[in-house]
């Protein structure tokens, strides 16, 4: 029996290529859509959960009050993890990690600097990364171990055995291989080219004692058996007891809800990545329903055909079970070739999808997986079908026969109703894209404070700091940069914020106001184009006094309520500074947030960045030449590294691109899906008035009012889903906007061109389909069957 259905099944799939080709390639766009998409969430989810006994695995958090709010962060003190380790017993093992350490690796003729990051030894038994040779104490305690990933031995030490080969680091250090660890997969926040540890650390001056310098982010593995609420409440004490005076607590965090809990909310982190994760598996579901609307629309507009098909087949004994299992199993065929071919085309755009969201996301298939691929294949095609299914299966054979059969019975059908779902949700990628690319737009266009045009910065590193004041006059004299200044970081990140600042008339309130640090030597103003509102600059060359001298932004001046802050005396962490100038509110953050209170201290700071503009009159690379020369001279064993602040501050928009571009992408596909089912019901709909349409024809009809008849239902349907989406679309816009303190407002024209972009593809899929229709001859139309 079963053979007999498939046979027929395929009979009458490829009976009708046309139709059977679209129903594949729809449900494949769609299918394809739900892949990809299902590739990125199963990486979140398995991000740093593959770690043994990780349900006992955490990160600690900080906890304090700021501005009326309570706040949490995932830095601590570097002094928290080994105190834990000592005093509680609930912990049985711990690692402090200290990321985005730069070292300068010397071996021979070859120099490469690298970002790693600096740990205990905790780390390498915590987590499941394993050693493919070597071990992790050895040279370990005594600081001058160094465990490397493979990729990184290979770049160093080519093809042979890196343990025990010794590299020179930095110019002073010598540090030997104890281990090599296998390449991080990429559902790790782990990565990192080496690992040094806390002892070499120490020996660079790196380590502080400072409990209210939280800089590291510290893990811990709980011993079998220990009650989490137990301990944490033991745990909020913890820090107060080694510095009564701070008020910061801590807190754990399970490391498996670390990457998708990222984002904090009244001092516990809620939100963040979580929020994407559910966005992007709502549009995985979006896709395959779409894709199984457009099936339905597609199956059903063969419906006079397949009619007569089911009368025949009820005359000579066929069953309404038996016809339903036929329509379902021909679905369900179309669903598995759908299935193939979606994977075929989500391996061809993997590398670019990949390259789209900056993934390393890979396409492997285990038996389990294909069990499920196939089992949502079939389920895809069973729920695909179950309508056509049941709709073909009911006609009466007395009524078919007789060629009295009537198709269309309402105005509003479900057919209708599919349709307008169909381009509801359309309307709603299409308007959210226009948002978020206004937005994109609105962010980029922001007065930034400064000028960022031909600003570029190289981090302080070897003997730049013992060479700075011969660099800096010496780039000034080449007439390569117009200006040079010495700061905490780049005017485009922020390295540093506090709390505990005091000022004439503060109160103890506002010794929890939470400001941003930057620093400078001298002539800040001039080399990144800020705008002095009152005072002056710092300048320790000319002022002998400005060791302690402190700019401050317009919202600092705001916070400290400071109504001529020139001359004023502020404190930070007990150390004087006399406030010299007043600069505009510039950018440091994120562009969509508000600006935040900041302070520019002087030398009495500390610096890690040199920043300087270079020379408008001579080109960008002539510039670069000189300045590079002049590096190598003061820093020769460092290779020369720039980034212009340009480049810096359109990072920053990245992710908020990517999201526009993927907003982009689905809604494109939501519309070709949903107008290869309106081609399905535009062909269904001049199938039901072929008769029709040849006498009116003879009557004396145009061919436009023809096109007028069989378009102005869908038009009516697209209005509909216009409306439906108008409001949905300001739900999500408002969402969106309350979580950017600077954004765009709603513009009335977003809707206009959504509206138009729609019509417009509506009327060309539509329309023809229905001049195809109306110029039919009529006496084809009207011949007697």
């Amino acid at each position: 029996m079963w053979r007999h259905y498939i046979i027929t099944a395929w009979r009458s799939l490829k009976r009708n290529k046309l139709f059977t080709s679209l129903n594949i390639f729809g449900l494949a766009i769609g299918m394809t859509g739900a892949i990809l998409i299902a590739l990125l969430i199963q990486n979140m989810l398995s991000y740093d959960r593959f770690h043994k006994d990780e349900d006992r695995l955490y990160m600690v958090n900080s906890l304090d009050q700021f501005d009326g709010q309570l706040r949490a962060w995932s830095q601590t003190p570097k002094m928290l993890g080994s105190y834990l380790d000592m005093e509680l017993p609930e912990v049985e093992s711990m690692t402090r990690i200290d990321r985005g350490e730069g070292l300068l690796f010397i071996k021979g003729e070859t120099k490469i600097r690298e970002e790693g990051s600096i740990v205990d030894p905790g780390f390498f038994y915590m987590f499941n990364f394993p050693l493919v040779s070597g071990q992790v104490d050895k040279n370990w305690k005594n600081g001058q171990g160094l465990i490397i990933t493979e990729n990184f031995a290979k770049t160093l030490f080519g093809s042979g055995n890196a343990v025990g080969q010794t590299v020179k680091v930095d110019s002073a250090k010598y540090l030997t291989v104890s281990a090599v660890i296998r390449n991080f997969p990429s559902n790790t926040d782990f990565k990192a080219p080496f690992f040094v540890s806390w002892e070499y650390a120490r020996s660079i001056g790196e380590l502080d004692s400072s409990w209210g310098n939280n800089s590291v982010r510290t893990y811990i593995k709980l011993a079998a058996g220990v009650n989490k609420a137990e301990f944490e409440h033991k745990l909020l004490g913890f820090a107060a007891r080694h510095a009564p005076d701070l008020t910061t607590k801590n807190v754990i965090q399970p490391l498996k809800d670390t990457y998708l809990y990222n984002m904090e909310e009244n001092g516990k982190f809620v939100t963040g990545r979580i929020l994407l994760l559910r966005f992007l598996f709502l549009f995985a579901i979006l896709f395959l329903v779409i894709a199984c609307v457009n099936f339905m629309n597609l199956s059903t507009a063969r419906t006079e055909k397949r009619a007569k098909e089911v009368g025949v087949k009820k005359v000579i004994g066929a069953t309404k079970s038996k016809l339903i299992a036929q329509f379902l199993l021909e679905s369900i065929m179309v669903a598995l070739l759908s299935f193939l071919l979606a994977l075929g085309i989500a391996r061809l755009l993997l590398p670019a999808f990949n390259r789209l969201l900056d993934q390393q996301l890979t396409f492997s298939f285990g038996w389990l997986r294909w069990l499920c691929g196939v089992g949502i294949a079939v389920f895809t095609g069973m729920m695909a079908g179950a309508y056509p299914a049941l709709y073909l299966s009911g006609f009466k054979p007395a009524v078919v026969l007789k060629g009295t059969f009537s198709r269309v019975t309402r105005k509003f059908n479900l057919r209708s109703v599919l349709v307008v779902l169909q381009f509801s949700v359309a309307i709603i990628l299409i308007l959210s894209t226009i948002m978020i690319t206004q937005n994109l737009r609105y962010g980029q266009q922001r007065e930034r404070g400064y000028s960022g045009n031909g600003l570029a910065y190289s981090f302080l590193e070897g003997n730049l700091i013992r060479n700075y004041i011969p660099l800096k006059n010496a780039l000034l004299a080449s007439g390569a940069v117009t200006s040079v200044s010495k700061n905490m970081s780049p005017i485009t990140r922020q390295m540093s914020n506090g709390w505990g600042f005091s000022w004439p008339g503060s109160t103890p309130e506002d010794d929890q106001t939470l400001f941003v640090r930057y620093s400078s030597d001298a002539d800040l103003v001039k080399t990144v184009g800020m705008q002095l509102v009152q005072g002056r600059d710092i300048d320790i060359y000319k002022n002998a006094g400005d060791s302690n001298a402190v700019l401050l932004n317009e919202a600092a001046a705001t916070a400290m309520r400071l109504k001529d802050p020139v001359g004023t005396i502020i404190k930070d962490n007990n150390v004087a500074y006399q406030v010299v100038g007043v600069v505009k509110d510039f950018i440091i953050d994120m562009p969509f947030d508000k600006v935040k209170p900041l302070v520019v201290e002087g030398p009495n700071s500390w610096f890690n960045v040199i920043q300087y503009k270079l020379n408008p009159n001579r080109s960008t690379a002539d510039n670069l030449v000189v300045i590079k020369s002049l590096f190598d001279r003061y820093n020769p064993n460092y290779p020369f590294e720039y980034k212009f602040a340009n480049d810096a501050y359109a990072a920053k928009f990245r992710e908020t691109k990517q999201y526009g571009q993927l907003s982009m992408i689905f809604a494109g596909v939501t519309i070709f899906i949903s107008c290869l089912g309106l081609f399905g019901l535009i062909t269904f709909m001049a199938e039901t008035k072929t008769k029709e349409i040849g006498i009116r024809k003879i009557l004396g009809s145009s061919i436009g009012g023809i096109i007028g008849l069989l378009s102005k239902g869908f038009l009516k349907l697209i209005l509909v889903s216009f409306l439906i989406a108008v409001p949905s679309s300001l739900l999500v816009m408002h969402l969106w906007n309350t979580s950017l303190s600077y954004h765009s407002a709603i513009r009335v024209w977003w809707f206009l061109v959504t509206a138009l972009m729609t019509l417009l593809i509506v009327f060309v899929t539509v329309g023809f389909q229905a001049f195809k229709a109306a110029t039919v001859n009529p006496v084809k139309s009207l011949r007697s069957e």
